[in-house]
């Protein structure tokens, strides 16, 4: 029996070859994975299978980012990542009074369109929503919120996220040029090696 993996069944050689055409392709499979579940053990059933192994997903490749790091240092450094599958996206330091925080911006939505091809309302539970809840299960302690939805006419998608500060936090940089995202693309690559490392352990320890 094939074994069932929240996510789109990402793996470690998907995000080192992403593109915005596979990237569309796994939101696709997402899209298809849940009706079929849906169709044979009901949706919250299905969001629950769906959900299952993302947690452990989202620890190796989010924990990369910000286990060491302030919320913003981190997500900043994941805006090249997120370029490939077709975001845009702006990271905000607001942390203060020992909350370490940060909004994400999102000013493109690729999975809009989609939903309604396959019959959904919105893709926000089966995509936002899960990963928000798939992090609050990985890392204990971390809040994450919606604050806007663009697929519910909003200009914009904006998530929060906060936790207990652990570190000295320093505004993120938004908007990065051309130029500057190259860089922070190439200072991407160590990060990858370790979600690769850390999605090997996942895989082998499972």
């Amino acid at each position: 029996m094939e074994e069932k993996r929240g996510q789109g069944d990402l793996r470690i050689e998907d995000i080192l070859t992403f593109d915005e055409s596979k990237a569309n392709s796994l939101f696709r499979k997402r899209f298809v994975r849940y009706q079929k579940l849906a169709a044979e053990i009901g949706d919250d059933a299905a969001y629950e299978a769906m959900l299952e192994k993302y947690p452990a997903q989202q620890k190796a490749l989010m924990g990369t980012f910000i286990d060491h790091a302030p919320l913003a240092e981190g997500f900043s450094k994941a805006v090249p990542l997120l370029a490939l599958m077709g975001f845009q996206t702006e990271v905000v330091d607001v942390s203060q009074n020992g909350i370490d925080a940060t909004l994400e911006i999102q000013r493109v939505c690729p999975f809009l369109g989609l939903d309604k091809e396959y019959g959904f309302e919105t893709p926000c539970r089966l995509f936002c929503e899960m990963e928000q809840e798939a992090a609050r299960r990985a890392f204990p302690g971390l809040k994450a919120e919606i604050l806007s939805k663009k697929a519910e006419g909003a200009c914009v998608c904006v998530f929060k996220y906060e936790r207990a500060a652990q570190t000295m936090t320093a505004p993120a940089t938004t908007a990065p040029n051309l130029i500057a995202r190259l860089v922070g693309f190439v200072r991407l690559v160590p990060s990858l090696i370790q979600v690769g490392i850390r999605m090997l352990k996942m895989r082998f320890s499972s």
